[in-house]
């Protein structure tokens, strides 16, 4: 309704609860969830370009801002450094699945990606891109809801897209 209202950008930040039949670590049923309307003036790209630039930021100011908390974690629970470029990746569903198939991975590209296939992708993106963070896009129309927009130039496809952190999707949207 904002939006409708005038304002081009806004967000909320506020408790999630879920009801899903999902007992994964990546399917909380409790969070705390930021969404984020915003006018778009040409197409959905422009969604990854802000989503981009916003991650961009929040990457660069831990690493700035959070420097010694980082070290500190590091010393009592070794991790890799992230890695993240400020250009970030944006491939196709389909270069993604092209992607693994040139690894050997069978993955049609009109069935959503297995948990095992999504992290084989953030693996080969990471040696390709040298980045742990990417996002996909135009995800098969099967492999999302209803209400996803079709893709106007391929209706097998749909203008929605996944952002993936170490092979881990972590934000969805359509």
């Amino acid at each position: 309704m904002c939006v409708m209202s005038g304002f081009n950008k806004v967000f909320e930040i506020g408790p999630v609860f879920r009801a899903e039949n999902a007992t994964t670590h990546r399917h909380l049923c409790e969070f705390t969830g930021l969404d984020f309307e915003m006018v778009i003036k040409e197409n959905y790209m422009e969604i990854l370009e802000f989503a981009g630039e916003l991650f961009s930021y929040i990457f660069k100011g831990l690493e700035e801002r959070f420097k010694k908390e980082l070290e500190a974690v590091h010393e009592q629970y070794p991790f890799e450094p992230f890695k993240f470029k400020s250009n970030i990746p944006k491939l196709t569903f389909e270069e993604g699945c092209e992607l693994l198939k040139k690894a050997g991975v069978e993955q049609s590209p009109l069935e959503d990606l297995c948990t095992e296939n999504e992290r084989k992708l953030g693996t080969i993106i990471k040696e390709k891109y040298e980045t742990d963070f990417y996002m996909l896009h135009k995800f098969p129309t099967s492999a999302r809801p209803f209400y996803t927009m079709p893709c106007p130039k391929n209706p097998e496809y749909s203008n929605s897209y996944d952002f993936f952190m170490r092979g881990e999707e972590i934000v969805s949207g359509a």
